[in-house]
């Protein structure tokens, strides 16, 4: 599943603000610092996720962001419609697809349906849970074979 710019950017300010919250707003030159975001970019997308009501914005030498409602309470699908605009599904009919393509147009449904609910299932505390983990290495199913030596 692929997201916009604007949405990967907004998920990560929001994760970042809450990360931070108990303890001050955020400046959103400090969020864009600490997530490698263009400012100006990032302050259209924190403007979108004020006004959707997900963070509040201080004005002044001493104001910034912070989450609107605790990071418990803000689940990562909502972060996501907001910032994509997915309140309505914008497929064609299932009529209007030529053959089999109407096949992998009902397929597709199903993974993003299977997503969704992933994302759904996941809050912004959730979320920082899972940043904290130690990565994950694969170390593989298969394992070396030693080479026979010739002649056996």
């Amino acid at each position: 599943m692929r997201f916009s710019m604007k949405t990967e950017y907004g998920v990560r300010a929001v994760l970042e603000l809450a990360g931070h919250a108990g303890r001050g707003a955020l400046q959103s030159s400090e969020i864009a610092r600490r997530q490698g975001i263009p400012g100006p970019f990032l302050d259209q997308v924190l403007m979108i996720l004020r006004r959707a009501g997900f963070i509040t914005s201080t004005r002044g030498p001493h104001g910034g962001h912070e989450l609107a409602r605790s990071a418990e309470e803000i689940r990562l699908d909502q972060v996501i419609d907001c910032l994509e605009g997915n309140g309505a599904k914008s497929r064609q009919p299932d009529g209007a697809q030529p053959g089999d393509s109407r096949v992998l147009a009902h397929v597709t449904e199903k993974a993003e349906d299977a997503a969704r609910d992933v994302f759904a299932s996941h809050t912004l505390a959730d979320c920082l849970r899972l940043r904290r983990l130690e990565p994950r290495v694969f170390h593989g199913i298969f394992h070396a074979v030693p080479d026979k030596p010739r002649g056996s």
